[in-house]
Order: structure tokens, then C-alpha cells, then sequence
């Protein structure tokens, strides 16, 4: 029983060291390009180029700002864009005992702009990005101009979301156990496999892991803070699905045909139901991660959106 337990115990210490070598070379690789707006419960760390109206990206489940690297490029010929982690994402910080409801998240980006003398915006938000541009719109009619929705998390999930679905985890130790432990040495080892599956049926770019952003997702923080999200997700789903009739501005929604993460019809069909002057695209061939595979379609869509405000 001694020996086994000795045994245990080096696993798991080696486990801890493993990961904390492994969020130390990310940092590493990484600093803060952007600036630091501390807001309540946490700091949004964001960047801007551009020039024109304004127009905020928010990224999806284990994103950062750094997946809109090429998107923001191209639009920024027309918009001053801002591109900002989301609470608990990239190098935004959220505080322990901060929520990560879609509730809280929106009312955090909400007074980043208002700090930052955003008096009103467009908003697009890919994937779970989706679903909090959308609280926003519901939070803040008087601020967003219109919502551009990238394979956006509408409506509370009836399955798992692919390899994401094992950030599902609601006990708070075990969650934090696991992110200390075994979730980056996992995920050093399956990494480009699953995020071969997000992208899925399309290539994942060579630039993706540094300047897209990707390596970042590797940090146990990021493990962390994505399980808060998850498990936040479907309550605030379920709360703010009723009330997308109240949302006023133009809404549109852009899916590629292959996500094999979220499905299209069922998160269209949520927002189309309920808001009638919404429409929707579908770019035939593609997957999940359409601002980083899709750009121009994106920023066409997005730029078509806002010009019907």
C-alpha cells in the first residue's frame, strides 16, 4: 500500500510539473500585444486598428483575440476594429469568484466599451462569441448597431459539442484537480488531432498555432476557465433564449455547411424563430472555424449585416 501510494503521489507531481513547464513555454511564447482595461470582476485585454465605425469580435470556447488576426486585417480598411478576450480568455483575467455566465460576460465587454468611449458598436461573435453578442444585444439595445453570428451557440446543446464536450465538468475540484493535472499533458498529446476535428472537413492553417493563437488554448488556465464557460453555457442559454424576440437590431447568422461541432439548423433555426427579420448564409463546404477558413466570406457577411442597420 506504501509503494503504491508513493507511486500515485510521484504521478502526480511529475503531472504537476509536466503542466507548469508547459504554461511556462506558452507564456513565453506569448505576451500581451494589446492594452489592459480592468473592469468589474476581472481585465479585458483588447486591441484595435482601423479606421470608421466601430466593430467588436468576440471569439468563441478556448479562443482569443489572435483567431481574428486575418478577419480584423480585412475589415479594418472599412471599421475601427476591436478584437477582445473574452473574461477568463487569452490574457483577459476573471476572478474566481466571477460568474462566468453569458449574463456576466456581457455586462464585463459592456463596460470595457464604455471605459474605453465605445458609445455604440457593431458586434460579430463566432461560436460561444455567438451567444454572448447576443446577450449583449439584449443587455444593450442602445449600443449594438447590429449582430453578425459566426457558427454561433444559440440554444441550449442536446448533445455534446465534440471534442469539447469533456470540458464539461461541474464539480469546481475536480475541475480545477484535472487542470492542474492531466488536461495539458492529454492535450499536448491529442492536441492536433482535436483541433483537427473543430476544423474539420477544412485544413488547419500552419500559422494557426502562434499567430492564430492556437497554442494558447494548450494552458491550464485556458482548461480552466473553458470548463467554467461550458458549464455556464446552457443555463445562460436557457435563460436568454426566450427573450431574442426583444432584440431589435439586424441579426444575421453565417454557419459552414460541415460543423461538425454545433449544428446548424437547430442554432440558426433559434434565432430565425424568434427574430423575424434575421437571415442566415450557409458557405457550402465549410466547418466550424469559418473566421479563420473563411475570411472574406465572413467580412462580406458581417459588412452586409451592418449595412442593413
Amino acid at each position: 500500500m506504501i509503494i503504491a501510494l508513493l507511486i500515485i503521489i510521484c504521478i502526480v507531481v511529475a503531472l504537476i510539473w509536466f503542466t507548469a513547464k508547459m504554461d511556462s513555454n506558452i507564456e513565453a511564447s506569448f505576451t500581451p500585444s494589446g492594452k489592459l482595461t480592468p473592469v468589474d470582476g476581472g481585465i479585458i485585454h483588447w486591441q484595435k486598428q482601423g479606421n470608421g465605425p466601430a466593430l467588436v469580435l468576440i471569439h468563441g470556447l478556448l479562443g482569443n483575440s489572435n483567431n481574428f488576426s486575418e478577419l480584423a486585417k480585412t475589415l479594418a480598411s472599412r471599421y475601427t476594429v476591436y478584437t477582445a478576450d473574452r473574461p477568463g480568455s487569452g490574457f483577459s483575467s476573471r476572478y474566481k469568484s466571477t460568474s462566468a455566465s453569458f449574463e456576466q460576460q456581457s455586462k464585463m465587454i459592456l463596460e470595457w466599451m464604455q471605459k474605453e468611449g465605445i458609445g455604440s458598436a457593431s458586434i460579430a461573435g463566432h461560436s460561444m462569441g455567438g451567444g454572448i453578442a447576443l446577450r449583449m444585444a439584449i443587455d444593450a439595445p442602445d449600443k449594438i448597431k447590429s449582430v453578425s453570428l459566426l457558427c454561433p451557440l444559440t440554444t441550449p446543446l442536446k448533445g455534446g459539442a465534440g471534442p469539447l464536450s469533456v470540458l464539461y465538468i461541474p464539480n469546481e475540484w475536480v475541475r480545477s484537480s484535472v487542470a492542474k493535472t492531466i488536461a495539458s499533458p492529454l492535450r499536448a498529446k491529442l492536441g492536433r488531432k482535436q483541433v483537427a476535428q473543430i476544423f474539420h472537413p477544412e485544413p488547419v492553417p500552419p500559422s494557426f498555432s502562434t499567430e492564430g493563437g492556437g497554442l494558447l488554448a494548450l494552458h491550464s488556465r485556458s482548461f480552466y476557465e473553458g470548463s467554467r464557460d461550458t458549464v455556464s453555457a446552457q443555463g445562460s442559454l436557457h435563460r436568454q433564449k426566450t427573450r431574442y424576440e426583444e432584440i431589435q437590431c439586424p441579426v444575421g447568422v453565417l454557419y459552414g455547411e460541415k460543423d461538425t461541432i454545433l449544428r446548424p439548423d437547430e442554432h440558426i433555426t433559434a434565432v430565425t424563430k424568434a427574430i423575424g427579420s434575421a437571415v442566415h448564409k450557409i458557405i457550402s463546404g465549410a466547418g466550424h472555424m469559418i473566421p479563420v477558413t473563411q475570411v472574406q466570406a465572413c467580412a462580406d457577411f458581417i459588412i452586409s449585416i451592418d449595412e442593413s442597420a
